[in-house]
């Protein structure tokens, strides 16, 4: 009895030490799978989706076909600020698509020379959508390649664009005749200014510089010039000496413009795969 009892305490001593010896130096490895390390040859491939906001200048330029004798003169150019949303697609940091929404200003500004010179403005604000295709040129960086320089076109649709009178004014004034004291011309300048409706669609060219601060964040430096069919902005003004109308000048806004400033991006969706080298 008493060798039985020390045979069933020896086992049941034994038994649990040598398990938990097992079980603390023998740890099963998790499965792991060493893709890079085992294929040097495969190539990181970077496909993901941003939206971002943008700001900065755009610069208009002005044409006079008469000055009226001197009594309108023309601003040649003027900047306005503006702004836009972007939602684009990059494909392997290569090239992309992209389109979105742009707040897009225009204005002309006149002068009329008298005594008490009087400044008239003509403003008009449109929405337009921009449709851009663009390539990367050149890469900065060998590491993280994923800033550079970018090229690209596309076009501008402004839907809401349609020939509308937009305001006008009337001034009248005296001119001494042929410096006489006595005797006076009545001058009458009428204007009207309108959106002309031609310039729905724009040809764009760009170039940006794009940083990438973080995963998720970059910001870009960008130019781009528009190009359009006809001039968008028109300021039609007519002289009359003693109600006999003396000629006709009219102001247009340039169909090339030109943008500037900074965009800050937003990145998601991210989707990497990865590509044999030699399969290039």
């Amino acid at each position: 009895m008493l060798r039985t009892l020390f045979f069933v305490l020896f086992w049941g001593t034994l038994l649990p030490a040598t398990y938990a010896q097992i079980k603390d130096y023998y740890i099963p490895r998790k499965k792991t799978h060493p893709l890079i390390f085992n294929h040097p040859d495969l190539i990181k491939r970077d496909y993901h989706w941003y939206i971002g906001l943008e700001g900065g200048g755009k610069w208009m330029g002005m044409n006079l076909t008469n000055s009226l004798t001197g009594l309108i003169r023309l601003r040649k150019s003027v900047v306005d600020g503006y702004t836009a949303a972007q939602f684009g697609y990059l494909h392997n940091l290569k090239w992309g698509i992209e389109t979105g929404y742009i707040r897009n200003p225009s204005r002309m500004q006149l002068t009329i020379n008298s005594s008490r010179p009087f400044v008239y403005r003509i403003e008009d604000l449109q929405h337009s959508i921009p449709f851009r295709f663009k390539w990367r040129l050149l890469r900065f960086g060998t590491i993280q390649k994923r800033s550079g320089m970018y090229v690209g076109a596309g076009m501008v649709w402004t839907p809401t664009r349609k020939r509308t009178q937009i305001n006008q004014f009337n001034l009248a004034g005296l001119a001494r005749v042929n410096g006489s004291r006595t005797q006076f011309d009545t001058l009458i300048v009428e204007n009207y200014s309108y959106t002309t409706g031609k310039a729905k669609l724009e040809w764009e060219a760009n170039l940006e510089f794009v940083g990438r601060v973080s995963q998720h964040f970059e910001i870009v430096a960008y130019g781009r010039t528009t190009i359009a069919p006809a001039s968008s902005l028109e300021s039609r003004s007519e002289l009359f000496i003693n109600r006999l109308s003396q000629s006709v000048s009219i102001a247009t806004l340039k169909p090339l413009t030109y943008q500037f400033g900074i965009t800050f991006r937003y990145l998601y969706g991210f989707m990497n795969a990865y590509r044999s080298e030699y399969e290039e």
